[in-house]
């Protein structure tokens, strides 16, 4: 057979599946293992996502309770379209066993686990006190990565007037120019009780080199970042919901959008809509709808959101930040904060007793997910596209 068949046929094949033919014969493990054939079949993959009528992966960040404790779990959910059911069977879920995994299972404070981007098929992850891993579940690869260039040694236990540092925002994403996949990290510094005096310090990872350096940031020190919700990566650009505070009284003076640049390495203040300065019970997270950016505004009052409206940003203003509003959603019952699109029509959203819906706004369904978790507010949600790209 000829090889540009067999690459065809085999590039359509899951990695699952690709990871056990690997052991048939040497040829078929460099053949698979071969970066031609890794690029052929994440473009086959991401194609297939985009163009899927029936069937979308979404993976899930929730918090469990297990034995008295909060555990965060990792879950991956085949959303069908086809699915008239109310309830979406929860035989289609699949946990990630992610805890006995010797990175994660060392030293990590799992309460705090969030996801900081995605992008073919690589997740990363982090606690933001030091840690940060790239995860492939298809190929059931975590890696660890190596210790900041920027933070401090950890101080001794009780030690307040010495200057310390601590990790505040991390995103990760694909320099397409270089062809690289990058994380960067926002470092503060602090003595005491005194976070706002000491500028912001930036470092970037990038995967072929294994290790960081520092890159220049004009990052305002009365800048601190919104919840896990309120950052996405996007087409070489890491976007972050933040707040400013007014450095004398440490109020919000106004809600920004930060964003990253993953080619060039610069970071941008994009404006939000002026209706998210009103109140300060004005909420904002991110998403992406039909290949924008998407921002939600909603207001929330004893935990249940009052309405949503969705604001798209126009791809011709890019970080410039031209905003507009194309939906508002009407409060529903017991829902309390929305996660993210799985299709042009259907999103989904969290209630406040952790189950997950997914609301069609167009004929006003909701459809109940088997997925649930406590502290509704530690959700994520991100579209998943399996891929053979190794994190080692």
């Amino acid at each position: 057979m000829p090889e540009e068949m067999v690459m065809q046929i085999l590039s359509r094949l899951p990695p699952k599946s690709l990871m056990r033919f690997r052991c048939v014969h040497k040829s078929w493990y460099n053949f698979i293992n071969d970066p031609n054939f890794v690029d052929v079949h994440l473009s086959k993959s991401i194609d297939n996502r985009c163009s899927s009528k029936t069937s979308t992966c979404v993976l899930f960040k929730r918090c469990v309770l297990n034995n008295e404790a909060n555990h965060i779990l990792l879950s991956l959910v085949d959303l069908s379209n086809d699915n008239d059911d109310v309830q979406i069977q929860s035989n289609s879920i699949r946990d990630l066993n992610l805890n006995n995994v010797p990175p994660l299972s060392v030293g990590l404070r799992h309460a705090c686990l969030d996801i900081a981007g995605h992008c073919h098929g690589i997740i990363c992850l982090t606690d933001f006190s030091e840690n940060v891993f790239l995860c492939n579940p298809a190929l059931k690869q975590l890696k660890l990565l190596p210790k900041s260039c920027l933070r401090l040694p950890q101080p001794p236990p009780k030690t307040l007037n010495r200057l310390q540092s601590t990790g505040v925002a991390v995103g990760f994403g694909y320099d397409s120019r270089a062809r690289v996949y990058k994380v960067v990290r926002i470092v503060m510094h602090f003595e005491g009780f005194w976070i706002l005096f000491f500028p912001h310090m930036a470092e970037v990872y990038t995967m072929s080199s294994n290790s960081w350096r520092e890159i220049k940031t004009d990052i305002p020190s009365t800048v601190v970042w919104s919840s896990s919700s309120s950052q996405i990566y996007f087409k070489g650009v890491y976007y972050w919901f933040a707040l400013e505070l007014d450095k004398q009284t440490l109020d919000e003076n106004k809600k920004v959008m930060l964003s990253f640049d993953m080619d060039d390495e610069l970071f941008f203040d994009t404006p939000v809509p002026d209706s998210l300065q009103d109140s300060e019970e004005n909420y904002g997270s991110l998403g992406v709808w039909n290949e924008s950016i998407a921002l939600f505004s909603y207001h929330v009052e004893s935990g249940v959101s009052k309405f949503i409206d969705i604001w798209v940003m126009d791809g011709f203003c890019g970080i410039k930040g031209c905003w507009t509003k194309h939906l508002t959603i009407e409060p529903i019952a017991g829902i309390g904060m929305p996660l993210t699109f799985w299709n042009s029509d259907e999103l989904l959203l969290v209630a406040t007793d952790g189950y997950v819906v997914s609301h069609n706004f167009d004929t006003k369904v909701l459809r109940n997910l088997p997925i649930h978790g406590v502290l509704f507010e530690h959700f994520q949600a991100v579209l998943y596209t399996s891929s053979l790209i190794s994190v080692n």
